[in-house]
């Protein structure tokens, strides 16, 4: 069944038709696909460790070479390094935790995720004077980045627990939590944390994808709990509002839209309210299943499952169940195809604005056109060339605005081509309804 049909304003003259989809359009039909191939030359390097121990003590020196190991043995903590000939960036280290049991290295947490280091050469996690955990630079003597702990004592110890956390800790009380690692998540949800509201602090537990595969940076998309104050959790877009996926309300064992979670043989879920915490977490009822739950660059949550002997993780779970409900996945003027794997196509008209970004996975940039609307470059004109390419089958950007004083479809036809920051255009039951400039958002 057709969803909706899309007017799209393109130039009389131009040599394509040029259409500003919005991103997440769901065709119901059979298209021919743009192919794009592409190499992903993804490097990691992880250092080779000096000592297996699970401890930083203050005035201990932690290099680059040096990693902390959980009890366990599951979790690694130190300097990796990041880098992509696609993109350029080169020579990028993070301090982070990753699956150490896993023979393909997987991250969990960075600590500096938008402040990469260029330099190793004088690099060094310590405990410094005032007991916070910092990055070094020791021949400049300056802090790359700080755990920020609010701490009135020096004597404090860094443990790599078996659950994943980094815990900054009391050196005389091994139970005093100073700063902890799973307070401040990246796009990694660990059994045990918390993801929801500290009611007391106001510190919020959210996770926040990468913006691309080699580069940790915050990314556009996030899943946290509903900040409105409902018993649920959501994915949203950074830049918006409006969020693109619930989780339904909680009912007491798991969350209403979420069935998967009922029938889960592999962890327990569980909701806590009271007067000073809001938050989900969830256990593993399996010790020695090693899982990866993550919101990925697709703006996708996924749950991962390693299984002894395989080569690579296995997905288990994924809301939203297909890769175009994520609102934008694709950028502007783009169409996405509802497939199994991610597939991203520009309209006639228009080509990709960054086919480096577009290679690991970063396509927020969409595609541009490649020729100017009439209306746009000869502005002196009293008469618009432009018109409109339809498209049908095709879900509706969110961003519309709704033209009232338009009864007819001419009416709304004319009413977009007066306006030229209008690029889109639909008419139904429901009256007339305009885009403006990318419909990205």
């Amino acid at each position: 069944m057709c969803l909706q049909l899309l007017l799209c304003r393109t130039f009389e003259h131009s040599p394509y038709y040029l259409q500003p989809l919005h991103p997440q359009a769901r065709l119901l039909f059979i298209m021919p696909l743009l192919l794009i191939v592409f190499t992903l030359l993804l490097y990691l390097h992880i250092p080779a460790s000096s000592a297996a121990t699970d401890t930083l003590l203050a005035g201990q020196a932690f290099g680059v070479n040096d990693k902390l190991i959980s009890k366990n043995g599951r979790y690694a903590l130190g300097f990796f390094q990041t880098s992509s000939k696609s993109t350029g960036n080169t020579n990028n280290w993070y301090l982070g935790i990753w699956f150490n049991t896993v023979p393909k290295f997987t991250y969990a947490w960075v600590a500096n995720r938008d402040k990469p280091i260029k330099n190793t050469t004088s690099l060094e996690l310590a405990i410094s004077q005032d007991g916070n955990l910092v990055i070094l630079n020791r021949s400049t003597k300056s802090i790359i980045w700080t755990a920020q702990a609010n701490i009135k004592r020096n004597s404090t110890t860094v443990v790599l627990s078996s659950d994943g956390n980094l815990i900054l800790g009391s050196s005389s009380n091994s139970s005093e939590v100073l700063w902890q690692s799973y307070d401040h998540p990246t796009d990694t949800f660990f059994p045990g944390a918390k993801l929801g509201l500290d009611k007391v602090t106001g510190l919020n537990r959210r996770l926040v994808s990468w913006k691309n595969l080699a580069d940790p940076a915050t990314g556009v998309y996030c899943y946290e709990l509903d900040p409105s104050g409902f018993d649920q959790l959501l994915l949203a877009r950074l830049d918006s509002s409006t969020p693109y996926w619930y989780s339904g309300a909680w009912n007491g064992k798991y969350f209403a839209l979420v069935q998967e979670m009922a029938q889960s043989v592999n962890w327990i879920s569980n909701f806590v309210n009271t007067d000073h915490e809001k938050y989900y977490t969830y256990s593993l009822l399996h010790e020695k299943v090693v899982t990866r739950h993550v919101i990925d660059v697709s703006g996708q949550v996924k749950v991962f499952v390693w299984f002894e002997g395989s080569k690579d993780w296995q997905m288990v779970f994924a809301q939203p169940r297909t890769p175009c409900e994520v609102y934008a996945v694709c950028g502007p003027f783009t169409i996405c195809s509802d497939n199994e794997l991610l597939e991203c196509n520009c309209m006639k008209g228009f080509t990709i604005t960054s086919p480096k970004d577009w290679e690991v996975e970063d396509r927020t940039g969409g595609c541009s056109r490649n020729t100017p609307l009439d209306c746009i470059s000869n502005k002196s004109k009293t008469h618009t060339t432009d018109k409109f390419y339809p498209v049908s089958c095709v879900m509706l950007p969110q961003n519309a605005t709704k033209v009232e004083a338009a009864k007819v479809e001419s009416e709304c036809i004319q009413f977009c081509l007066n306006n030229c920051s209008c690029t889109a255009y639909s008419f139904s039951n429901d009256g007339c309804s305009i885009w403006n400039n990318d419909c990205s958002t």
